[in-house]
């Protein structure tokens, strides 16, 4: 029996990890949990073995023709909470349910968010008004198509200068992204990078 135990557990860490993009709608992986526990499974009748045995939590299961991916969550020490977890007094909260951030965590974020911009837009502006004072004392000595391509170009700087907020904040969100040793950036899925 314990073989069998064992021989279902490894099947079910076995199974593909699952990544963000498997997540449906507000569902989200849940917090403080290795990544290697949480799996996509096609296969509902080891899906059913694993939930029955206690090995596995389901996280999101495909209803009616839904093309969304059936995830869940295993628990190599076979103590995977019931089907009502969430029904039952001293289940996790709505937050780890769902990934969401804490106080203190979004404060993080947000803080690493406007210093990354504040950076990025010195950064830009700099190289910016750099081109923009470069190309007016060149238009003062170019005539022909060097003027019109150096006044083009001057333009298109003017323009990019009157842009650059959202740059800033695309380049401080890809740069905070991809800082792996940044945990709080996991809820930059839960601001919008729009400038209003």
């Amino acid at each position: 029996m314990a073989s069998d135990r064992s021989t279902l557990l490894q099947r079910a860490l076995d199974l593909p990890v699952a990544k963000e993009s498997d997540f449906f709608g507000s569902r989200r992986r849940p917090a403080g949990v290795n990544p290697d526990h949480i799996k996509v499974i096609n296969d509902t009748a080891l899906r059913s073995r694993l939930i029955g045995a206690g090995l596995a939590q389901g996280l999101q299961s495909p209803k009616g023709p839904q093309r969304i991916a059936s995830i869940l969550r295993v628990y190599p020490g076979g103590d995977a909470p019931g089907k009502n977890v969430a029904a039952r007094p001293g289940a996790d909260s709505p937050r780890g349910a769902y990934g969401l951030p804490t106080v203190e965590e979004l404060n993080t974020l947000l803080a690493r968010i406007a210093a990354v911009e504040r950076d990025v837009s010195h950064e830009l502006q700099s190289k910016i008004n750099a081109d923009i004072d470069r190309l007016k004392r060149q238009i003062g000595t170019l005539d022909g198509d060097a003027f019109e391509r150096a006044f083009r170009e001057l333009d298109r700087a003017l323009s990019a200068r009157r842009d650059l907020a959202a740059q800033i904040r695309a380049e401080a969100f890809a740069r905070i992204d991809a800082d792996g040793g940044f945990d709080a950036r996991k809820y930059l899925r839960l601001i919008a990078r729009d400038i209003r």
